[in-house]
């Protein structure tokens, strides 16, 4: 029974990383990248845009938490030791991102260039603080990855 168990986990596993973390993996490193994007556009056209950030960010956050949450789904990042870092980092960047989009959409609501200058700088400041705090935070305590045995194997 236990080794069924562990084989329908391998198999769950398998095809939860094949079918959702990929695109996941994948759009973590793009979606930051699009966002540059995005605030160019706010910028450019002087009105503010969807804040698709933020519904990536919850989005990201389901899928990312769900591997984490379900044993047989965690077994991913013992088999791949990269993979943990790499989806924490990148989520990370993607909040600093997302939050920076939701402040420059917030000061566009408006139609003041003053306003939208002073917001364009808080959002830059935004995204340069969190960036520091974020290579401090890494550099003191690193990522490690999720390691040791997998049960049942």
């Amino acid at each position: 029974m236990s080794k069924l168990k562990s084989n329908l986990g391998n198999i769950a596993s398998i095809i939860y990383f094949v079918v959702v973390m990929w695109w996941v993996l994948l759009l973590l490193a793009i979606v930051p990248l699009t966002l540059f994007g995005d605030i160019k556009t706010i910028r450019s056209s002087g009105f503010s845009a969807p804040n698709v950030g933020i519904m990536f960010m919850g989005l990201f956050g389901l899928f990312i938490g769900i591997s984490l949450l379900i044993p047989a789904f965690r077994k991913m990042y013992y088999k791949l030791p990269w993979l943990f870092p790499y989806v924490k980092i990148l989520y990370v960047n993607l909040v600093i991102m997302g939050v920076a989009t939701l402040i420059l959409n917030y000061g566009y609501e408006v139609q003041s260039s003053t306003r939208h200058m002073s917001f364009f700088m808080v959002m830059i400041a935004q995204i340069v603080i969190c960036r520091i705090a974020m290579c401090i935070y890494f550099n003191k305590k690193t990522v490690k990855y999720i390691g040791g045995g997998v049960e049942n194997e």
